[in-house]
């Protein structure tokens, strides 16, 4: 286990690297076509995992430039996910229960297609989405969120403080692990938040990642995995105070946080997280080892299947075109050679090709006509949602799961 040279971004100890993934792509930068051109300049940078052991954030160590991630041509869409669209809907209605509609606004930071401030943009509620790609603010617009297209920190969180005041709400969801200067959002939201305001915060949550050796949470994009001791350490920098968090299932595990600048009682399920991160040794650099040799393990097992598979002559393809599954399938090196297409439900990624092993991403209403023999849920955080779906559309594959272990359904 090395020491590097890099401070954490949260409490500026020196942290260790776990491992060297390579080179890889940017998970979410798709190409376009597969000529020389693309193919001989496309974007690789050594992703290396660091950990601290001071405050338990693992991390990026390296991240690439946040305008090479965050940009018109951005491929998540989160609104594809109708489970996505109910799990958000119940936020919404959560936190509306929470604001005086006359004069309370609603603060979002990466709010990706408007997904979740639709709720309030169809009920009238003063609202605001803040997301850094182009193409993903204008389709929220399009849908009637008031939205605006820029990375968050202190300077715009002034800017908008000038102009709509301080927030009563804030949320963030699936994009603080995508902020390399998070003690700048941290400012930011400082800045904004109202007083007797309250912070939202929901990411996939590390201690689900180490049970189940989750190699594929950790990509460009997602370039922190948080804990409870990890965001505490890192608001109260900022005088804002974890009180209270809910677990789910959702992406393979996520925490949900929520703050204040209130000095709030602390509730008995935060409380039994934090002794669960303790007992769990999320501070002990062994654990961060253990999680190394299984993302390692899981990586052997796909690839050997999908090799053995391939010499047997049956037709191999993937279902959910992830920027997750760009880690997997590049780490695992898994290519075109072994997979045919990944099926996809995104317009804007069909036709594309996936970053690093160039897989075609074919329209998944072609699925039940091409029937694979085997298909990868590399979606596999939505799988109940997909297998049903194909399921009533009389589709035949044999589905293949990878984490934590290899697992064949015969469900179709």
């Amino acid at each position: 286990m090395n020491k590097s040279d890099c401070l954490c971004r949260v409490c500026s100890s020196t942290i260790s690297d776990i491992f060297d993934f390579g080179n890889m792509p940017i998970a979410n930068n798709l190409i376009p076509v597969i000529n020389d051109t693309y193919t001989k300049n496309e974007y690789k940078y050594n992703m290396k995992i660091g950990v601290c052991i001071n405050c338990s954030s693992l991390q990026i160590v390296n991240v690439p430039e946040k305008e090479l991630m965050f940009n018109n041509q951005y491929a998540y869409f989160a609104s594809q996910s109708e489970f996505m669209k109910s799990h958000f809907e119940k936020l919404g209605n959560k936190v509306m229960q929470l604001m005086d509609k006359e004069k309370d606004y609603i603060l979002e930071i990466g709010s990706n297609d408007g997904i979740f401030l639709k709720y309030f943009a169809d009920k009238q509620y003063k609202h605001l989405g803040v997301d850094a790609s182009e193409n993903v603010v204008e389709t929220a617009k399009k849908n009637g969120v008031n939205a605006l297209c820029s990375f968050f920190d202190e300077e715009t969180s002034i800017e908008i403080n000038n102009k709509y005041g301080k927030a009563k709400i804030i949320v963030i969801t699936n994009t603080m692990h995508h902020i390399e200067n998070c003690q700048e959002v941290a400012k930011g939201i400082n800045n904004i938040l109202a007083e007797d305001g309250t912070l939202i915060i929901e990411d996939p949550y590390l201690l689900d990642m180490y049970k189940i050796g989750s190699i594929e949470q950790v990509y460009a994009e997602h370039n922190f995995i948080w804990s409870l001791h990890s965001y505490k350490t890192l608001f109260e920098k900022h005088s804002i105070k974890l009180f209270d968090v809910e677990h789910f299932d959702t992406h393979g595990g996520s925490m949900r946080y929520y703050f204040s600048k209130q000095n709030l009682n602390k509730t008995s399920t935060m409380q039994e997280y934090i002794n669960l991160e303790l007992n769990n040794k999320i501070f002990d650099i062994n654990t961060f080892i253990k999680f190394q040799e299984n993302c390692i393990n899981i990586s052997k097992e796909l690839y050997n299947f999908v090799v053995s598979k391939s010499k047997e002559g049956k037709i191999i393809a993937g279902y959910g075109a992830t920027a997750k599954s760009a880690t997997t399938l590049n780490y695992s090196n898994i290519d075109k050679n072994l997979i045919s297409c990944i099926y996809d439900s995104t317009p804007f990624k069909i036709g594309k090709y996936t970053p690093g092993t160039h897989i075609e991403i074919k329209d998944a209403k072609l699925f039940t006509k091409d029937s694979p023999d085997y298909t990868i849920l590399f979606a596999w955080n939505h799988k109940k949602e997909i297998i049903e779906k194909e399921k009533n559309n009389k589709s035949k594959t044999i589905w293949v799961e990878y984490i934590p272990k290899l697992k064949l359904t015969y469900e179709n």
